[in-house]
């Protein structure tokens, strides 16, 4: 048994590095004539066309419904929707990759949708509130599938996609959020996050954390300043969960002193270390006074170790309890003197170390102060959710959030860059594809889709 699972290894490794050997470092050459590239794969049951061109196939997905809150879509705004998504989809058709490229096809997806009332003002007119509209665009492969003695032609698989959505705000892109505002009822709580930051720009179009390529209407901005007074108020919660758990802490410590400045305790130890050793103190003396003075140490190191711990100095070793006391205790004598000018000055958040929120600051991670105050730090935000025009039509195009920009491709100077092919076992799709067709589109007539 031995001998053949030997041999089975021996040829399993031949194999693959027979197939690492002959694993192509380029795309594979076709007779001129050859307009579909076709190459099996190593499964004969499955075929990719390299030279097969582009086409673009399009499917509509539900929306979310209208909670039986929002006017239901009119036949002419899915229209008027379905217009914008088209517009768009004939810009990156128009592209050389997206009209004349081999070796792919693009799902559009489309998504004719509504906003999420429950995150709203409660003073919103939800029938005027703009309405959501997305198209989420997959190249994949050419790859043929054969079934029953007849192959099936460009069958989906698994790509990567990327999203262009109309009306829906980008909210926190994924960046640090500071404290969460209770709303009414069973609304869920209202996030604050610091302000996300344009970290690149592609031919005029501002793209935010690396993340996401936005175009708003001038003099619009998706988010807004939260006050500081509100933040504070909002923090008070975060602050006092790390304040009791640096009290429960206390606590538990101050019931260990207890415990080991007690007599009972000490007999205990000397009971158990007797049982233990007590034979020692005749048959060999030496090594018994030995254990001895190594328990009286034990009990002398406990009961100091619990001293200290029940009572914690305003040093390094005692930031556990302090830095949460003082937080809470700064942030409450902060929100009362503020001035009415002051609580509606803008915050902004200082974010602790990593040993800092090691030290008791585990709920709230940085310090809320006012925005004047240290220049540079980064604007406490929320989502602007009055950044709308409410007297429009609820499908005019008013922001256009290209949530997987960064995806694909990072912005380098006048270039976009992505990631190189590393592998051509088969056509490539995905972010390769995407990347291509951003090269080559025109993102001023893409940017021009959305109301000026």
């Amino acid at each position: 048994m031995r001998r053949a699972a030997l041999a089975l290894s021996i040829v399993a490794a031949i194999l693959a590095a027979t197939v690492s050997a002959q694993r192509r470092t380029g795309p594979p050459t076709f007779e001129p004539g050859d307009t579909e590239g076709l190459v099996t794969s190593p499964n004969p049951r499955v075929r990719h066309a390299w030279k097969r061109k582009v086409f673009w196939s399009i499917s509509v997905q539900p929306g979310r419904g209208t909670f039986r809150l929002i006017p239901a879509q009119t036949a002419a705004e899915r229209a008027a929707m379905t217009a914008t998504l088209e517009a768009l989809a004939s810009i990156l058709k128009a592209t050389p990759n997206g009209s004349n490229g081999e070796g792919f096809w693009v799902k559009d997806s489309r998504t004719l949708d509504y906003f999420d009332p429950f995150v709203l003002p409660e003073t919103t007119p939800l029938g005027k509130y703009p309405l959501t509209f997305t198209a989420g665009y997959y190249p994949f492969r050419h790859e043929d599938v054969e079934t029953n003695g007849k192959w099936q032609l460009s069958l989906a698989g698994e790509t990567e996609g990327a999203y262009f959505e109309f009306n829906r705000l980008p909210e926190g892109l994924g960046t640090t959020q500071v404290v969460t505002e209770a709303r009414p009822g069973d609304r869920p709580p209202e996030p604050f996050y610091v302000r996300p930051r344009v970290t690149a720009t592609w031919q005029g179009i501002p793209v935010y954390e690396q993340k996401a390529a936005i175009v708003t209407r001038a003099g619009r901005d998706p988010w807004v300043a939260v006050p500081l007074g509100r933040v504070l108020e909002a923090s008070m919660s975060a602050l006092e969960k790390d304040r009791r758990s640096a009290e429960d802490r206390l606590a538990g410590y101050k019931k260990k002193l207890d415990d080991v400045m007690a007599p009972e305790w000490e007999q205990q130890k000397r009971d158990t270390f007797e049982k233990q050793n007590g034979e020692l103190r005749t048959s060999r003396p030496s090594n018994y006074a030995a254990r001895l003075r190594s328990l009286e140490n034990e009990i002398t190191v406990m009961r100091a170790d619990a001293t200290a711990n029940a009572n914690p100095r305003k040093d390094a070793r005692g930031l556990w309890y302090w830095s949460p006391i003082e937080a809470h205790d700064e942030a409450v004598r902060t929100l009362a003197a503020l001035s009415p000018d002051e609580a509606n000055a803008p915050a902004c958040f200082v974010e602790l170390t990593d040993a800092e929120r090691s030290n008791g600051r585990y709920t709230m991670t940085g310090n809320v102060v006012a925005e004047s105050s240290r220049p540079g730090c980064r604007q406490i935000v929320r989502t602007n959710w009055d950044y709308f025009d409410l007297t429009l039509p609820r499908t005019t195009p008013q922001i256009l959030f290209v949530s997987d920009f960064g995806r694909c491709v990072t912005v380098s100077g006048d270039r976009l860059v992505s990631r190189p092919i590393d592998r051509w076992d088969w056509p490539p799709q995905g972010c390769v594809q995407h990347a291509q067709m951003w090269r080559e589109a025109d993102w001023a007539t893409i940017a021009a889709l959305v109301r000026p």
